[in-house]
């Protein structure tokens, strides 16, 4: 850089968070390429739809809300959802709270659905009280088979 360049941009004036250099672009479109070949937007709206139907179901039992799309979901428990959270982080999960009553969940692309149902069976067990659970028939017959 010559003299006269030095200070044409200024403090803090040339670079960009969203800027496109020759690196940023190639990593971008190898990105794109994964998402292509592993199929990721097919799985990302499965998981998401089961995650959501999951978390409606919930909701249902509740009497709450279950909202949202894709895997960018919320759980309104109407009540404030720190104890939740810190209950869960307590057992393991990491439970994003918003609003101060909404769960939200923002998983990432590699979710499964063995993932969602550990979440939801913490989930039941700190939101539904046990008298209200449903009962499992396949925990039922194997318990009645003993």
């Amino acid at each position: 850089v010559n003299e006269r360049l030095f200070d044409a941009f200024g403090v803090a004036k040339h670079g960009s968070t969203l800027g496109g250099s020759p690196i940023a672009c190639r990593l971008g479109l190898e990105f794109l390429n994964i998402v292509e070949d592993e199929h990721l937007l097919e799985r990302v709206r499965d998981t998401g739809e089961y995650l959501l139907a999951q978390l409606q179901e919930l909701a249902g039992e509740l009497g709450l809300q279950a909202r949202g799309r894709g895997l960018l979901l919320g759980l309104d428990l109407g009540t404030p959802a720190r104890p939740i959270a810190e209950q869960g982080l307590a057992s393991g999960f990491l439970l994003n709270v918003v609003q101060g009553n909404v769960l939200r969940f923002l998983p990432p692309f590699l979710l499964e659905r063995q993932h969602v149902d550990a979440a939801m069976d913490l989930l039941r067990d700190l939101t539904v009280p046990r008298s209200r659970r449903t009962v499992n028939v396949e925990t039922m017959a194997g318990v009645s088979a003993s």
